[in-house]
């Protein structure tokens, strides 16, 4: 087989493990299985397990991000012209299984990164060029905006991109509800 192959089956393989057991349960011998490679190959292709991590884990997060951007772009980009309530109520809320679901796994990406210097490169990159497509976006939403409408655009950067709904489930009825989420929102965006 050819090398990208092998290597791809090994990364989808150590997917799959990631998924069914987490970043902690990953075993290096049940990746090979699942990719029928070796557990040398997977060391000569990828260093060792975290170089192996970073690149399954650096792949997830890169995911993660692109799909929630292009979600709420496409809701966003079929309006004629855009309200501040249409940003706000496109945006993901806390209680969304999906959203908290995205925010589990990224929390547990960025914790595993603070041992893995290879993979907190990648996403520190990862993160940058997001930063980058976000304000080349809003450039275009600020373009589209309804007549008389402005936004601080701070709040994508400052509040949206670093922000971590995951707390609000520990939280629980000391929380927020989503409503008070986008309302706060609202008046945030609101320039």
């Amino acid at each position: 087989m050819k090398r990208q192959n092998v290597m791809a089956q090994i990364v989808a393989s150590a997917r799959r493990e990631v998924e069914k057991n987490g970043i902690l349960g990953l075993r290096v011998a049940d990746v090979a299985a699942g990719a029928n490679s070796s557990i040398t190959q997977i060391y000569r292709y990828f260093g060792d397990r975290d170089g192996l991590l970073a690149q399954v884990l650096g792949d997830m997060y890169e995911e993660g991000l692109d799909v929630a951007l292009q979600g709420y772009l496409t809701k966003i980009k079929s309006l004629p012209s855009i309200t501040v309530d249409d940003l706000v109520m496109n945006l993901p809320t806390p209680s969304q299984y999906a959203s908290m679901k995205g925010q589990e796994i990224r929390l547990q990406i960025l914790a595993t990164s603070v041992m893995n210097p290879t993979l907190r490169e990648r996403i520190e990159k990862v993160s940058r060029d997001q930063v980058d497509v976000w304000n080349s976006e809003l450039d275009w939403v600020e373009a589209n905006l309804a007549p008389g409408v402005r936004i601080d655009r701070r709040v994508f950067t400052v509040m949206l991109l670093v922000q971590t709904m995951y707390y609000r489930t520990i939280l629980g009825d000391k929380g927020f509800t989503d409503e008070e989420y986008r309302q706060f929102l609202r008046d945030k965006l609101s320039a």
